[in-house]
């Protein structure tokens, strides 16, 4: 039998739904409670409810009672209820939905009672279930089961998330240089953001994207906006941020007026390392002061997570560079050619500097030019053989500061002669150290990388390391050949076996270390010619090798 109109006499809220969950009956204490004086004919699955467990947590299902009651013909009890009346007003409702039978048994309409419970919940002092604790409990085991790294860990941190609550995720990681961060981001609804965001970090030099970020990080306070309109959100992203939207317009994506915005501070052993973010359009399930309980957790977790892998990556990442010195080390006193230490030297250069290349150049005492002598990393085929001044821009400037340049615009290098070069490489950083040798300037060691590079103190101590090997495989070079010179027999040097000024030219780049191809390239002959001239300057000259070969003509000035 249908309720009746006298149910306005009663003071709990009364509704009743048919078997479609439309309304077909509510008394005045459900008008006053839900906040309008015409729910007859609204439907439950518009209602905007959202079903929550005791704590507040969303409900995986999050049917509305009545259409739950009329699915299964079972009574539904105890079911928490957050909704947002249409003057705004937050309440939090627990609905008994009862199922109403004819006398065949068949169900022919849905009573559903509510009770508003927002005070009970609000009420601190209240036992019940932590808001959250299953999403940190789901985090937490996301980070467990990560790599141990720190990129690993908040990536898989912020996908997890992702997925438990809608919205663009965001976190942010200081770097060694705190005026840089590391930024990770997810999104379930809209993962297109997300991969521009990333871009977009990647491509403003790791400064922080949202001015939100730099505030929660700096004051250690979370800010909750939960609805905060699009304009006044544009208008208050940083000034990079602004400039990189203006250039680079994001991808179309649902519209929206307004928005929700949570940022939390990470924490880990009593520091801030970085900030947790919340994007998402504002809904019937706003962000509250309990999101940034639970949200602050998980931040928390993160935080310390992330720490303790960058503690557990610096350290393998030290011992990696300890065993990388010794293997110079070995290579400088195993023998004396000067060539195959420095590459050694470079090699270990590039894996221990995580770098894309590196080259070393010697000064020319002939006339005082520095010259390439050795290098790896570099994608060209051949690179050119640049003589450059000491004083030159580049290498000049790097090795009096000691330190790393960040290369934007190329052209703004208008005494760098290697401007091609850097282009053709895709360069982005350069740093060069000077190679110093009983206090005289024998050369320089050049790092090069193909995005921007954050140095931090022990990197740089491991470059400075590097070029000190490089500095003692120079003066070891000289000691033994100056050795070997004071043993030599006094006397006129041998005379220079008869060679033509076309052999004389390939024996000059045989000496410099050039393969026969590279020397075919230079006197652009076919390698075949190279290779039988070479045959014939061995014959002549009574060498077994290149090597001795080289030693020869470089000692008894045949070249």
């Amino acid at each position: 039998m249908p309720i009746q109109a006298d149910s306005d006499a009663l003071p709990v809220a009364v509704l009743t739904y048919d078997l479609d969950g439309t309304v077909t009956s509510a008394n005045q204490a459900a008008a006053a409670l839900l906040g309008s004086d015409t729910l007859a004919g609204t439907k439950a699955a518009d209602a905007g409810w959202l079903i929550t467990d005791a704590a507040g947590w969303p409900d995986r299902g999050n049917f509305h009672p009545a259409l739950e009651a009329a699915r299964t013909g079972q009574p539904q009890r105890g079911v928490v209820a957050h909704i947002t009346t249409p003057h705004g007003v937050e309440r939090w409702l627990q609905a008994d939905a009862m199922p109403r039978k004819d006398a065949a048994g068949d169900v022919e309409q849905i009573v559903l009672t509510l009770t508003d419970i927002t005070q009970l919940l609000s009420d601190a002092r209240l036992p019940r279930p932590g808001y959250g604790a299953g999403a940190v409990a789901t985090i937490t085991d996301q980070i467990a089961s990560a790599k141990l790294d720190p990129q690993a860990i908040l990536e898989a941190a912020v996908e997890k998330l992702a997925k438990l609550r809608s919205g663009t995720w965001l976190a942010s990681l200081i770097n060694k240089d705190p005026s840089t961060m590391r930024v990770y981001a997810a999104s379930d609804l809209d993962p297109q953001i997300a991969e521009y965001i990333k871009s977009m970090q990647r491509q403003t030099d790791a400064a922080p994207p949202f001015a939100l970020t730099s505030r929660v990080v700096e004051t250690g306070e979370a800010v909750l906006m939960p609805n905060v309109p699009l304009g006044d959100f544009m208008d208050a992203l940083s000034a990079d941020t602004k400039a990189y939207l203006a250039g680079h317009p994001p991808p179309t994506t649902a519209p929206t007026t307004h928005m929700g915005v949570l940022f939390v501070p990470m924490h880990a052993r009593g520091s801030i390392v970085g900030a947790l973010g919340l994007f998402e359009r504002r809904s019937s399930n706003p962000l509250t002061q309990r999101d940034v309980v639970w949200i602050q957790e998980v931040a928390d977790r993160m935080g310390l997570a992330a720490d303790n892998a960058q503690l557990y990556v610096d350290a393998v990442s030290r011992l990696e560079r300890l065993t990388a010195l010794r293997s110079v080390q070995l290579a400088i006193t195993a023998g004396p050619d000067l060539r195959l230490t420095l590459r050694v030297i470079l090699d270990q250069a590039v894996q221990g500097l995580s770098i894309d290349a590196a080259d070393v150049l010697l000064v020319d005492e002939s006339d005082g030019l520095l010259s390439l002598v050795a290098s790896t990393g570099f994608r060209s085929t051949s690179i050119p053989d640049y003589r450059l001044p000491v004083d030159e821009g580049m290498p000049g400037s790097a090795m009096q500061a000691r330190r790393i340049s960040t290369i934007t615009t190329l052209g703004a290098f208008s005494q760098f002669r290697r401007r091609s070069l850097f282009a053709r490489e895709g360069f982005k950083a350069y740093g060069a150290v000077p190679l110093i040798v009983g206090g005289k300037l024998m050369g320089v060691l050049e790092v090069f990388h193909r995005s921007v590079l954050e140095p931090d103190r022990e990197w740089l101590e491991f470059l400075d390391a590097l070029a000190t090997d490089a500095a003692l495989a120079i003066e070891h070079a000289s000691l033994q050949q100056n050795a070997r010179d004071s043993r030599a027999p006094a006397g006129p040097k041998s005379a220079s076996p008869a060679v033509s000024s076309l052999d004389r030219e390939i024996l000059g780049h045989v000496v410099e270390g050039l393969s026969n191809r590279a020397i075919a390239e230079k006197v652009h002959l076919s390698s075949h010619t190279v290779k039988f001239h070479l045959g014939q300057m061995l014959s002549r000259s009574g060498a077994t090798n290149r090597t001795e070969l080289s030693r020869k003509a470089t000692r008894e000035g045949w070249i």
